[in-house]
């Protein structure tokens, strides 16, 4: 399918969706919450550390845990590339900003990420690391947890106008190839090996580190998101 294809067929989902905007204002509503609720992000974390404590023998429980720590990586790693490929593609107006779209915004929605650009969508990256990993260890829980994020995390997404369908498509495939990447065997086994060792070595160090990691992925990295926009705009006035 040609670019132009794929941007009407963009145009003619995002336009079918924005025809329910208004009629159910208290759904409307809803979905803003839940997008702007990080709770939904939290159960990602939540599901991390149940894994991380599960009883076994010595051999599945260093395995688990080699996943999981190379999980954290191929999100970290998954959020990067999509914001640089953000920052470097040509900057793709998000639908409820495009003005030829003439896009309704659902009931009580708001946002200010019209300077953001749409493409691709870092959240569907993220979290489809994170399903991915989860995959490896448990594909049951990894199917969930990929349903969960294309229902509950992707889906409002389009809704809202904040993403195309081709952003989050695009976004999952990105998340997907990162986690397989990071979770290759001579990636995994070298890396996760240096952080187990640091956490035989130093269990209040690592702890400290990984608890912190994983606080930052319950609220998307935003503690890290307006620390760098502070420093971006103090470099500025400078």
């Amino acid at each position: 399918m040609s670019i132009a294809g794929i941007v009407a067929a963009d145009q003619s989902i995002i336009l079918r969706l924005n025809t329910l905007a208004g009629r159910y204002p208290h759904f409307d509503r809803a979905i803003e919450l839940l997008s702007q609720n990080d709770l939904k992000d939290a159960i990602f974390v939540a599901m991390f550390w149940w894994f991380w404590f599960r009883r076994g023998d010595s051999l599945t429980v260093r395995q688990t845990r080699e996943h999981l720590l190379c999980l954290l990586c191929a999100g970290t790693g998954a959020i990067v590339v999509a914001r640089i490929c953000a920052l470097t593609l040509p900057f793709r107006v998000r639908p409820r900003f495009e003005p030829s779209l003439h896009f309704a915004v659902p009931a009580g929605a708001v946002s200010d990420l019209v300077d953001w650009s749409a493409f691709p969508s870092d959240h569907a990256a993220l979290f489809a690391a994170f399903a991915v990993g989860i995959y490896f260890i448990s594909r049951p829980a990894g199917l969930l947890a990929m349903l969960y994020s294309l229902l509950i995390i992707c889906l409002p997404r389009i809704y809202l106008g904040l993403h195309y369908p081709s952003d989050i498509l695009i976004g999952l495939l990105l998340g997907v190839a990162v986690a397989y990447a990071m979770d290759a065997e001579h990636i995994r086994h070298p890396l996760a090996g240096r952080l187990l060792k640091w956490e035989r070595s130093s269990p209040r160090g690592f702890y400290t580190g990984l608890f912190m990691v994983s606080y930052e992925y319950s609220t998307m990295f935003s503690g890290l998101r307006a620390a760098a926009s502070a420093a971006a705009h103090a470099a500025h006035v400078f």
